[in-house]
């Protein structure tokens, strides 16, 4: 996980748009090929959780990835 900015253009009625965000990395294990499942937990203030499950498929080199 690491701290970013989101940055977005001609987003609703937005020209440009940048707000505070974590980018999370995802490297699958060498010569791994299929689906692969991760959960990621947000916390934010004031005590609500929010559980994020993400499904990976992970394709040939050269091949699109999709989330």
């Amino acid at each position: 996980m690491k701290s970013a900015k989101a940055k977005a253009t001609n987003y609703k009625a937005c020209l440009a748009l940048e707000v505070p965000a974590y980018v999370a990395f995802y490297k699958a294990p060498p010569e791994f090929l299929g689906d692969d499942a991760l959960t990621i937990e947000v916390k934010y203030q004031g005590g609500r959780t929010e559980i994020q499950k993400i499904t990976v498929k992970v394709s040939a080199p050269g091949g699109q990835q999709k989330i």
